[in-house]
C-alpha cells in the first residue's frame, strides 16, 4: 500500500486500487487484419506513425497521414466472388464516420491546416478545400481500393469514404492504372484470392517540413499485388498518358518502402518480387 496525501493505492501484481477504482497497466497489442494478410504496414518514423491512424472497414484498411488526411497506404483483399459490374452504383465522396473516433477528429475539424477533412469540407464535397488548398477536379479523384473489385459485395458505398480517395490526373486514372486494376481483377476470378497494398508517393524536398505544405498532388502511386509470398509492383508517375503501357512501369516494393518510409510487411521476410506473379499480370518478359 502506498499513501499519498489522502489518497491510499493498493497494488496486487499489475492491477493498482486507487480509492475503490480498479486501474489496469496498458499494454501494446498485435492486431490480425484480413487485409493485410495478418499485420498491416507499418511507418518507419515514429513522429509520423504517432501523427497517423489506421482505420479499417469491411472492405479495406488505411493508414491515414496526420498532415494531410490522406491515406498514405491502402491495403485489401480481393476475391473472386466480390468482383462485379460498378457502373449503376453511386459515386458521391463522404466522410469516414470512423475518423471520428480517432485523435485525428481534433486536428481535422480545426480547419487550420490544408487539406484537411474537415466537417466543412465533407459537406461541400470537396475533400481539399482549407487555407491555401488547390481545388481537385472531381475527375482526377481516385478510389484506392476500386469499386468494381467489390462491387458484388454489400459494403461497396464504403469504397466512397475519403479514406479511400487520392488526387490523381484523369490520364493516368483511366488509362495505365484502370488497367493494372482489370488484370488484377481477372486474375483474382482466376486465383480465388489476391492481396494488394497501394497508394501515392511524394516528393519530398525538406523532411523538416509537412507533406501538405509542400503541395498535395503526388508525384507517383505504387500498387503491390500480392499471392501468398509473391508479389509484383508497379509504380506509376504521376504524368504517364493515358496509353502508356502498364508493364513499363514495374519495381520493387523495396524501394517504394525506402521512398515511402513505410515498412509493407513488418513481420513477413519472406515476401519476394516474382516473375510468375508478374507474367500472371500480362507482364511476361
Amino acid at each position: 500500500m502506498v499513501k499519498k496525501g489522502n489518497q491510499f493505492t493498493v497494488i496486487f501484481g499489475n492491477v493498482m486500487l486507487l480509492l475503490g477504482f480498479w486501474v489496469t497497466p496498458a499494454f501494446a497489442q498485435s492486431v490480425a487484419v484480413t487485409h493485410c494478410q495478418g499485420e498491416c504496414p507499418q511507418y518507419t518514423s515514429q513522429l509520423t506513425a504517432n501523427r497517423s491512424n489506421v482505420v479499417i472497414h469491411h472492405l479495406y484498411a488505411a493508414g491515414i497521414n496526420g498532415e494531410t488526411g490522406v491515406p498514405d497506404w491502402s491495403a485489401y483483399r480481393l476475391t473472386g466472388e466480390a468482383i462485379g459490374v460498378a457502373s449503376l452504383l453511386p459515386r458521391t465522396w463522404q466522410p469516414d464516420r470512423l475518423v471520428a473516433f480517432t485523435p485525428l477528429e481534433d486536428i481535422i475539424t480545426t480547419g487550420e491546416a490544408e487539406f484537411r477533412l474537415s466537417q466543412s469540407i465533407s459537406n461541400s464535397n470537396n475533400p481539399y478545400a482549407g487555407t491555401g488548398a488547390t481545388t481537385v477536379k472531381p475527375e482526377d479523384r481516385a478510389r484506392l481500393a476500386p469499386m468494381t473489385s467489390f462491387a458484388n459485395t454489400p459494403y461497396w458505398s464504403d469504397l466512397n469514404n475519403f479514406s479511400n480517395m487520392v488526387p490523381m490526373p484523369s490520364a493516368l486514372r483511366l488509362g495505365p492504372w484502370l488497367r493494372l486494376e482489370q488484370r488484377i481483377n481477372s486474375l483474382a476470378k482466376e486465383k480465388g484470392e489476391l492481396y494488394v497494398i497501394t497508394g501515392p508517393l511524394y516528393l519530398i524536398d525538406n523532411l523538416s517540413v509537412a507533406p501538405s505544405s509542400q503541395g498535395l498532388n503526388p508525384a507517383a502511386y505504387y500498387k503491390i499485388v500480392l499471392e501468398g509470398s509473391d508479389a509484383a509492383t508497379f509504380v506509376f508517375p504521376e504524368n504517364l498518358s493515358q496509353t502508356d503501357n502498364v508493364c513499363d512501369y514495374l519495381g520493387d516494393y523495396q524501394d517504394v518502402e525506402k521512398v515511402s518510409g513505410i515498412r509493407f510487411f513488418p513481420s513477413n521476410t519472406g515476401v519476394r518480387q516474382s516473375e510468375a506473379l508478374i507474367s500472371d499480370l500480362g507482364c511476361a518478359n
